[in-house]
């Protein structure tokens, strides 16, 4: 956020400015990804008291492993997108406000993160949510400005159901204290008021993550975004949905809802066929990849559906490898563009012939999106197939093996449409020199990926941990009240 006022303080766009901020983001990734690694070795949690109020009153922020991964995801993700800016165009080439709205976007994602109480939650969504209004129209032009429109007030709506939510939940908790409502869990299992507030929240939530059938909002409006943008809004905006639902039926509400846990289940069955099916219909790389995000959303809510340590930790493997791939994908459209001129597969192609490394960076990302073994994307899948084999979710297990299918076959569409056809009249644009700067950062998160999927004991053993301390509500109340008695850190 101290970031964020600077950068609006400081309002002609220049290379320094970029460098600040890219000097940030990878302050802040280093940071996270030290602390995750730190917490999942010692199995412990940072906990923080702001004004030093006593248990159950004030603001407290926590931060756990799955915390600290979503916080290097986050800062990992923005730092690539505002490299990817600097190599794209010229400092005069973007909005001023561009990279301040950025820093104040970033700012409520990672409070969403580390907040330990739902109301605070309620503030970095509207943080995270005015943010992500201005960025979406603050550079797009009269013709896709109204696809703004259905992004706006779909999020109204959840942001008008979350306010309310609160209420219920402090009729029901008597607090609004992550830590003192788990604690409280046990007993408010009769109260009438719980299924309400529980499936208002998932409600809410499911809104926020893209799912069936409340996604409707999300693939015409991030395919208008300037590229760095649409990568980052591609890579970590559903995700923070899937986040706070994974946080609330883990951590905070009891864990013996099943009927929600079944219906959320469900609800990513659906959410995987309908948007793989739109990902099937479209021409366009971005239209493509806005309907994989769907589609691959319902994998996780699937994982979080089938409640078991094991599917749990499938989930938090699943976000991991597909924010890293689903912003690299996107960013793989941006240089389409680049050096097609347009990202319509009508009108693309020669881009095998013409530069090879991006286009196995491509199939390497694609194939994980697809879940071909042994990369990144196909772990997270395995564990979710075995849970819900065991589960009896035969249904659900074969929609997502037809999920996969479709996505292999989709992702194809972009492999022959821009890389193996032959190029257009108007040629592949070998002489612009943005093209080789962004083919290496691409490179650079094609190599994350690959890194995850051939060495994923390692990446497996911290989201176990991250899915276990989640579900540990008596570890999570018991870390923060003991920082709440002493009224510091």
């Amino acid at each position: 956020m101290a970031s964020a006022i600077l950068l609006l303080l400081w309002r002609k766009p220049s290379k320094s400015r970029r460098i600040l901020g890219m000097v940030v983001t990878g302050f802040l990734t280093l940071a996270a990804v030290f602390t995750a690694i730190d917490l999942a070795a010692n199995a412990t949690r940072l906990v923080l008291n702001l004004g030093a109020w006593s248990a159950p009153l004030g603001i407290v922020l926590v931060i756990d492993p799955l915390a600290a991964i979503m916080l290097s995801l986050s800062g990992f993700t923005a730092l690539t997108c505002l490299i990817y800016a600097v190599f794209e165009g010229t400092p005069k080439a973007e909005h001023p406000l561009r990279i301040p709205l950025l820093f104040f976007l970033l700012t409520g994602i990672n409070l969403s993160f580390i907040t330990g109480d739902l109301f605070n939650l309620f503030v970095a969504f509207e943080i995270m949510l005015i943010s992500s209004y201005s960025l979406l129209t603050l550079e797009a032009d009269d013709r896709n400005v109204k696809h703004a429109f259905p992004y706006l007030a779909i999020n109204l709506v959840g942001s008008t159901l979350f306010l309310i939510a609160c209420g219920i939940a402090y009729s029901v908790f008597g607090s609004l204290n992550f830590a003192h409502m788990a604690s409280q869990s046990s007993q408010v299992l009769e109260n009438p008021l719980l299924p309400a507030l529980a499936g208002l929240l998932m409600l809410v939530f499911c809104v926020k993550a893209g799912l069936f059938p409340l996604y409707f909002w999300l693939p015409n409006s991030y395919p208008i975004l300037a590229t760095p943008l649409g990568a980052f809004y591609a890579g970590m905006l559903t995700k923070v949905g899937v986040y706070v639902l994974l946080r609330l039926l883990t951590t905070v509400m009891p864990h013996e809802l099943n009927y929600l846990h079944q219906l959320l289940a469900w609800m990513g069955g659906a959410t995987m066929i309908f948007g793989v099916i739109g990902a099937v219909s479209r021409h366009y790389v971005r239209g493509i990849l806005s309907f994989h995000i769907l589609s691959q959303i319902g994998y996780m809510a699937l994982a979080i559906g089938l409640f078991t340590p094991l599917a749990l930790t499938a989930c938090v493997l699943y976000i991991i490898h597909h924010i890293i791939v689903k912003a690299s994908l996107f960013l793989v459209g941006g240089t389409i563009t680049c050096l097609n001129g347009t990202d319509d597969l009508n009108r693309t192609g020669g881009l095998w012939k013409a530069t090879p490394v991006l286009g196995i960076c491509f199939l390497l990302q694609a194939l994980s999106l697809a879940g071909i073994p042994p990369l990144s994307g196909f772990w997270g899948k395995f564990l979710i197939f075995s849970e819900g084999l065991a589960a009896g979710e035969y249904v659900l297990v074969a929609a997502a093996l037809i999920a996969g299918i479709l996505t292999l076959y989709s992702m194809l569409k972009i492999w022959l449409g821009a890389f193996w056809a032959p190029a257009p009249e108007s040629g592949v644009r070998l002489d612009d020199p943005r093209w080789k700067p962004l083919t290496a950062l691409i490179s650079s998160m094609a190599l994350v990926s690959l890194a995850i999927g051939l060495g994923v004991e390692w990446v497996f053993r911290i989201a176990n941990t991250a899915a276990l301390m989640a579900m540990d509500q008596a570890g999570y109340t018991r870390a923060v009240f003991e920082v709440l008695g002493k009224g510091g850190l």
